[in-house]
């Protein structure tokens, strides 16, 4: 007597799975007609910024550009320094001079170097435009400290 009505039971919530499924297909997929396939604009993928800044970085010049970047760098743990933010300038090998006279044209403000590497106090407005410059390789945010690593 159990087997049957494992079995029914079974098949309906089969049968129930197989309704929500296919109602879900059909609600995922609008209804296209001609009137509204060539009035809808096609989606853009977000902009995921510059390739050469590093992506915390890219998301600081949206949020500058938004207005928020004061609870952007807040909420990520980033230091503003006046509109300013720490960053590492990655140059290029043999560019170190082209790079530190581009940062310093871009309104940085050079804190110290070594071997291929600049750490400054730059601009958030001005960081698309230093990223763009040929002697650097990356920008990116100064590596923190991790306490009572193993």
């Amino acid at each position: 007597m159990k087997r049957p009505v494992a079995s029914i039971i079974l098949t309906v919530v089969i049968i129930l799975s197989l309704l929500m499924i296919i109602g879900c297909q059909v609600e995922s997929e609008p209804a296209k007609t001609p009137s509204s396939a060539s009035s809808s604009p096609i989606p853009k993928s977000p902009e995921k910024g510059n390739p050469k800044l590093d992506s915390q970085l890219n998301q600081l010049i949206q949020a500058e550009n938004l207005g928020n970047a004061e609870a952007f760098a807040q909420q990520s743990n980033i230091e503003l320094v006046y509109g300013a933010v720490r960053v590492i300038i990655e140059c290029f090998p043999g560019q170190l001079e082209s790079a530190t006279e581009a940062a310093t044209n871009a309104g940085a403000e050079l804190e110290t170097r070594y071997d291929n590497l600049l750490q400054a106090l730059a601009p958030i407005a001005s960081l698309t435009t230093l990223a763009n410059e040929e002697s650097i390789r990356f920008i990116r945010l100064p590596q923190q400290p991790v306490s009572g690593a193993k």
